[in-house]
């Protein structure tokens, strides 16, 4: 599709209008390509077009010679530009991030500053043939329905206008309307895979059927789209369905493989756990016998008992914060939420305490400050309900396996003042005496990232 056939579609279907388009200008060009058509309907659509450049200091001379092409061009066409250099190596070298390739390290650097800098939509210059590379790369490396729908369309704030267009339906375009671009020297070598990718393989796809390769990678990919989306709508649907209220999926083996897996991604992903192809289907295999499987060495493993998916994490270290008002979390997927009330205000003070008196302490008894903790070993608790102090180990015998390593507990120098579930400390019990009552509020979240 010729490139301002692709955009106008583009801007057309997402209906965007009367919004601010920063347009990510390398000066390579895809890029060029894309603001001066994001340009040609600056009016029609009422859109406030700006660029942002990355100077990513990786290639010498060249790279100033990028920035410079950049910011003569967007003078030229009265397009506000923002230059910003990042540290591609120094990225690299920090400990969270070893093990980045040069081209994924850039790419994270520019997403971020993407992030930081640049306003409204983010208009990016993928094109049909990156769609086409994209979809080989991940095809070579083994990938599920979702890699294999290739390069979205948008996603969030970032949008790719060009992704309807090839790479020589671009180059036409430039030549055609006598507009100058430069070059990326490092596109012209083997060393990246993508490039690879680009010089050898995208060819001998070009030679094995008649067409477009990127046109018919591209039918492909929209097909597999709508595809994808209908299955996790199904996949969410069915999760909501068999999630429990204590934070276990339940009754699973009902459902088609291909949901199962998806349900499972899900639920260790909303605790921040790995979700790969092999830790999916090691937890899958548990459904039909039950059976146990380690998610993360040592710390992490998934249960299957009675048909019942649960978590059960190791002890060696119960997490701990000190408890603060307002929210706290120690566990992946649960807030706790700690509020005072004065007895001031006596009949909320009295109304709150016959609601939560199994969570509400006497603020005034805590010596020093309070620690909100995991399950420890050798723990007792004498409630005021109760005559005889009672052993946590044995009790949580008579709670569900799957929460057992996620309920809260609070102590102060003194000892255990709250466990979940069973109560409050005798010493911490609320009486005519005290004058701040302190509430706990447990209740699950949904802590992924984002």
């Amino acid at each position: 599709m010729k490139p301002l056939e692709s955009v106008r579609n583009f801007l057309e279907r997402k209906q965007i209008q009367g919004q601010h388009v920063t347009c990510a200008l390398s000066g390579g060009a895809d890029s060029v390509c894309l603001l001066y058509c994001l340009l040609q309907f600056r009016e029609k659509y009422k859109l406030e077009i700006s660029a942002i450049h990355i100077q990513h200091h990786l290639r010498g001379e060249e790279s100033l010679r990028d920035e410079k092409f950049c910011a003569e061009l967007c003078k030229s066409l009265h397009v506000p530009l923002q230059i910003i250099a990042v540290d591609v190596q120094k990225f690299r070298q920090e400990e969270t991030h070893k093990g980045y390739s040069v081209e994924n390290a850039a790419r994270e650097c520019r997403y971020r500053a993407f992030a930081e800098h640049a306003a409204g939509l983010t208009a990016t210059a993928h094109n049909a043939t990156d769609n086409l590379e994209t979809v080989i790369f991940r095809l070579a490396r083994g990938t599920g329905l979702k890699g294999l729908c290739g390069i979205p369309e948008q996603r969030d704030r970032y949008i790719r206008p060009l992704l309807k267009s090839s790479r020589k339906e671009i180059e036409a375009f430039l030549t055609e309307q006598k507009i100058n671009y430069i070059t990326d020297s490092s596109n012209l070598e083997d060393v990246y895979t993508r490039n690879f990718i680009r010089h050898h393989i995208v060819p001998l796809f070009s030679g094995i059927c008649a067409g477009s390769s990127e046109k018919n990678v591209a039918m492909m990919t929209d097909i597999l789209t709508e595809e994808e989306n209908y299955l996790e709508l199904s996949a969410r649907k069915a999760y909501a369905e068999h999630i429990c209220p204590d934070g276990c999926l339940k009754e699973l083996q009902q459902l088609h493989p291909a949901i199962q897996k998806r349900c499972i991604r899900q639920f260790l992903e909303e605790q921040e756990l790995p979700s790969g192809y092999r830790t999916v289907t090691a937890v899958q295999k548990l459904l039909a016998k039950g059976g146990q499987a380690e998610i993360v060495r040592g710390k992490v493993t998934a249960h299957v008992s009675r048909h019942v998916l649960y978590l059960e994490y190791s002890q060696s270290k119960p997490p701990e914060k000190l408890l603060i008002l307002g929210e706290n979390q120690i566990f992946p997927g649960y807030l706790v939420k700690a509020e005072c009330i004065s007895r001031k205000n006596s009949a909320e003070f009295e109304k709150i305490h016959k609601i939560f008196a199994n969570s509400a302490l006497d603020y005034d008894i805590i010596k020093k400050s309070a620690v909100l903790h995991g399950r420890k070993n050798g723990l007792y608790l004498k409630t005021a309900d109760r005559n005889h102090t009672i052993s946590v180990k044995k009790w949580l015998q008579t709670q569900s396996v799957s929460e057992r390593n996620t309920l809260h507990y609070l102590s102060d120098a003194e000892g255990l003042l709250w466990v979940e579930h069973l109560g409050t400390a005798e010493r911490a019990a609320v009486t005519e005496k005290t004058q701040t009552m302190l509430i706990l509020h447990v209740h699950r979240t949904d802590t992924r990232r984002t």
